[in-house]
């Protein structure tokens, strides 16, 4: 683990100003994130879902610090991930105990179709929200991690 702290001190200790790095960096890192997100939704139905798409999630924000440094990256995305955590929680437990408030079973999954305008005809599932709750988890509990062995003592 204290290789993301060397890594941290020698981004900053660099100062090199790589156009090729940083470029394809921002690219490769909103694909590896769009992937998260397709990941994600087709998840019910297909492989994948939360965690697989916020393992894909974490590592488009570790790239980005990898290039640019964990304190850049931080004071442009401000995001507590223990809330970030505590949210995913939230959902998940919400979405597993959701049947017994409802007089059914525990994890009885709903669903319900809807009519979206420009996508048409949708089912809405409670697995959606149970792999979102996931996904956060997964971003949270892994950010955490990573900026806590990646900054210096402070």
């Amino acid at each position: 683990m204290q290789c993301l702290k060397l890594l941290n001190e020698e981004v900053i200790k660099m100062k090199t100003n790589d156009l090729i790095l940083k470029s394809l960096s921002a690219i490769i890192s909103s694909c590896i994130f769009l992937l998260s997100l397709s990941l994600y939704f087709g998840g019910h139905f297909l492989p994948g879902g939360g965690f697989v798409g916020g393992l894909l999630c974490t590592m488009a924000l570790a790239l980005s610090m990898f290039t640019y440094g964990i304190k850049r990256v931080t004071k442009l995305l401000p995001i507590n991930y223990i809330y970030v955590t505590s949210t995913g929680l939230l959902f998940s437990v919400g979405t597993a105990f959701s049947g017994i408030v409802t007089g059914e079973n525990f994890f009885k999954h709903h669903f319900t179709h809807t009519h979206v305008p420009l996508m048409g005809e949708m089912e809405l599932h409670t697995a959606a929200i149970f792999d979102l709750g996931v996904y956060l988890i997964v971003v949270g509990v892994l950010m955490s991690v990573i900026l806590a062995f990646g900054k210096d003592g402070k």
